[in-house]
C-alpha cells in the first residue's frame, strides 16, 4: 500500500514539472510579450486668425463746465496774509453761491501757506496764502458770468477751466457702433487681399474714453465780460477684433 502511494506521489510531482518546464519554454523560447500602446491623443491645429484695430470718434457739446477759482494774497505778517486770503474767499463763494451755484458743486481744493525767504538760514521775509476751490457749473454759458462775479470780490486765480459731457452713453454707442464697422472693413480688405475668407469674430477688445476739452489757466482776468466757448468733445472708442479664417 505504501509503494502505490509513493508512486502516485512521484508521478503528480513529474506532471508539475512538465507543466512548469513548458511555461518557461513558451517565455523564454523567443516569443515576446504584447506591447502597450497608448492611445494616439491629435495635437489641435493652431485657429488662423486675422487681428485688426477699429476706431470710432463722435463729437458731442461739453454739458459742464469746471473751474477753479481763489484768492492769493502776500504779506510780510502771516496773520495780515491769511485775514485777508480768507476774508475774499468769503465774499467769492458767496458771489458763487448768489449765482445759482449749489453747495455740492463748490469744493475746497488748496489752502496753502509758503514762506519767503532769502536762502534757507535765513529769517522768513514774507508769507504767500493760497485759497481755491472747484466749482463745477451747469450750463455751461454761465461759466463767464460766474467768473465775472468771482473777480468782483476779489478772485485773483483762475486755473483749470474745463468742459466735460456728464452723459456719454448715447455718444459711447455711436462711436462703438463706428469703430467695429472700421475692424470689418480693415478685416475685410486683408482677407481680400490674402485670399482668404473672413470668418466670425473671436474676440473682441475694446477702450473708450472721452478727452476733456481743458482751457489753460490764468493768475487774473478782467472784472467783466469774460467771453467763454466750450467748442466740442471728441469721444473714442478703439476696438481689437480677431476674425477667424475660413
Amino acid at each position: 500500500m505504501s509503494r502505490a502511494v509513493r508512486t502516485l506521489g512521484a508521478v503528480v510531482v513529474v506532471a508539475a514539472l512538465v507543466v512548469v518546464g513548458a511555461l518557461i519554454a513558451a517565455v523564454g523560447g523567443g516569443r515576446q510579450p504584447t506591447p502597450i500602446v497608448a492611445a494616439d491623443t491629435a495635437t489641435p491645429t493652431t485657429q488662423r486668425l486675422i487681428t485688426v484695430s477699429g476706431s470710432g470718434q463722435v463729437s458731442v457739446t461739453p454739458d459742464t463746465a469746471e473751474v477753479e477759482l481763489g484768492v492769493q494774497a502776500q504779506n510780510a505778517d502771516l496773520a495780515t496774509a491769511q485775514q485777508a486770503v480768507n476774508q475774499k474767499m468769503t465774499a467769492v463763494i458767496a458771489a458763487i453761491k448768489g449765482a445759482g451755484i449749489p453747495d455740492n458743486q463748490i469744493r475746497t481744493t488748496n489752502y496753502s501757506i509758503n514762506i519767503d525767504r532769502k536762502d534757507p538760514s535765513t529769517p522768513p521775509t514774507g508769507y504767500q496764502v493760497l485759497s481755491t476751490v472747484r466749482v463745477t457749473v451747469q450750463p455751461v454759458d454761465k461759466l463767464g458770468s460766474i467768473i465775472d462775479a468771482a473777480v468782483a470780490q476779489g478772485a485773483n486765480v483762475v486755473n483749470g477751466v474745463q468742459f466735460v459731457v456728464q452723459n456719454q452713453s448715447a455718444a459711447l454707442q455711436q462711436a462703438r457702433q463706428l469703430a467695429m464697422q472700421d475692424a470689418h472693413s480693415r478685416a475685410a480688405q486683408l482677407a481680400q487681399l490674402g485670399g482668404v475668407t473672413l470668418g466670425q469674430v473671436v474676440s473682441i477688445t475694446e477702450t473708450s474714453g472721452g478727452v476733456p476739452y481743458v482751457v489753460p489757466g490764468a493768475s487774473a482776468v478782467a472784472a467783466s465780460g469774460t467771453p467763454i466757448q466750450p467748442g466740442q468733445n471728441t469721444v473714442t472708442v478703439q476696438v481689437t477684433v480677431s476674425y477667424a479664417i475660413q
